[in-house]
């Protein structure tokens, strides 16, 4: 499956743009607003519960978001890490593992 045409516009405005958001004045907020949100609502996620669904979950339903929410903050990171051209040190010491 191709990806939305959205995500290819996303990422080819962050290559364009890439040297200023590593300058140091691209914010973390700015990041979300400006790629995360719209990325999970290219894939079809309610990011601002447009919906108005309810917030009760199973049990199961609670670990299988977890388990959605882990994976994408994994995926994150590493856009992170690759946004900023972290080393695997530098990497080792924002998640905590030391060098």
């Amino acid at each position: 499956m191709p990806a939305p045409q959205l995500i290819l516009d996303l990422i080819e405005r962050f290559e364009r743009n890439k040297e200023a958001y590593k300058s140091g004045a691209y914010n973390e907020t700015q990041v979300r607003r400006e790629f995360i949100d719209p990325f999970f609502e290219a894939l079809g996620w309610d990011v601002n519960n447009e919906a108005g669904n309810a917030e009760v979950k199973t049990g199961h339903e609670q670990t299988l978001l977890q388990r959605q929410i882990d994976a994408t903050d994994k995926q994150i990171d590493q856009l992170v890490y690759e946004l900023y051209d972290l080393t695997p040190e530098e990497i080792a010491i924002v998640e905590g593992q030391g060098i």
